[in-house]
C-alpha cells in the first residue's frame, strides 16, 4: 500500500479509514472516468485519514484502489498520488538477486500476515530488520 499511506497509525485506524473510505465511495457511486476523478479530487492529495489514502477502498475482503489503471487502462492516480513512492524494503529489494528475492518472499510467506500487517510491517521496516537480521544468523550458522 506505498502509494496508499504512509505512517500508518495502527491496524484498526486502518480499518477505520477504509470503512469510511469505503462509505464515501458507496454515495459516490462514480461509473464513468469523470466520476472516478470527481472522487478522487473530493480532497486534496496527500490529505490522509489515519495514515491512508481517502482513495482505498475495500471490496471483497481486498483493499484496492478503485483509480489504478487495472480498473480503467488509464491511471487515474497520477497528478494526485504519490505512485512513485517506494518504500525502503521495496527499494532495495528492486536490486537485491534473484535467490535473495525469493528468500525474502518466502521469509514474508511465512508469517503468514494479512494485508494490513504486511503494509504496516513494511511501512515501517520491520519485516526488512526481521528478514536481515534472519539472514545474518543464517550466514552466521552455516
Amino acid at each position: 500500500m506505498g502509494c496508499c499511506g504512509h505512517d500508518f497509525e495502527s491496524k484498526e485506524k486502518i480499518k477505520q479509514a477504509v470503512f469510511k473510505n469505503n462509505l464515501e465511495f458507496k454515495h459516490a457511486n462514480p461509473k464513468t472516468e469523470e466520476e472516478f476523478v470527481q472522487f478522487r479530487d473530493r480532497r486534496p492529495n496527500m490529505d490522509l485519514r489515519n495514515g491512508v489514502c481517502r482513495n482505498l477502498v475495500e471490496e471483497k475482503g481486498c483493499y484496492l484502489c478503485p483509480l489504478h489503471p487495472a480498473r480503467h487502462g488509464k491511471d487515474l492516480r497520477i497528478g494526485h498520488c504519490d505512485t512513485e513512492y517506494l518504500c525502503k524494503t521495496a527499494t532495495l529489494f528492486d536490486k537485491w538477486s534473484e535467490e535473495k528475492k525469493k528468500k525474502f518472499v518466502a521469509f514474508v510467506e511465512s508469517k503468514k500476515l494479512d494485508n494490513t500487517d504486511y503494509s504496516i510491517l513494511m511501512d515501517n521496516n520491520s519485516l526488512l530488520k526481521e528478514f536481515t537480521e534472519f539472514e545474518k544468523h543464517q550466514n552466521q550458522t552455516s
